[in-house]
């Protein structure tokens, strides 16, 4: 049990990682050539919809490894009375919070896109997809948290 135990905190590691940085980076360089009119509504669609499809398979897969890791490490209601285990619900409410943001300003973008409206798709999105990646810094900060030996 203990190697697929190991397993599901890898792949959920490695998930979070890669979702959260691809969130950041988005926001950081790839928002701003949309919201400054310097990218093409079609690569603009293109990386908005790989975003959405990783934030999706991304849903999937923090389920399956993040309910898998709750249940085996937090057994008779610890996941409510412990500071770790209100850290893991506080991990799990902000992660909905980050997944409906990219949700709702993707389909905001998209739908500017579709209406060939660059500037504005980036323009009224800015602060949804800020709020996203500020956001998922913060649910690393409490990975980070989780992760450190327990003393």
């Amino acid at each position: 049990m203990a190697i697929i135990d190991t397993a599901f905190s890898m792949l959920h590691v490695l998930f979070a990682g890669i979702w959260a940085g691809t969130t950041v980076f988005y926001a950081w360089r790839i928002h701003p050539l949309l919201s400054d009119g310097d990218i093409g509504a079609t690569s603009a669609m293109s990386i908005t919809t790989g975003l959405r499809w990783l934030t999706r398979i991304g849903a999937v897969v923090f389920v399956v490894t993040g309910g898998h890791m709750a249940a085996t490490g937090y057994p008779d209601g610890a996941l409510f009375s412990t500071s770790t285990g209100h850290a893991v619900l506080g991990m799990l409410a902000l992660w909905l919070v980050v997944t409906g943001l990219l949700e709702a300003s993707i389909g905001r973008i998209q739908d500017s896109l579709g209406d060939g409206k660059i500037q504005t798709a980036g323009r009224e999105n800015q602060t949804l997809i800020r709020l996203a990646a500020t956001f998922s810094v913060v649910l690393l900060l409490l990975g980070g948290f989780l992760a450190r030996p327990l003393v």
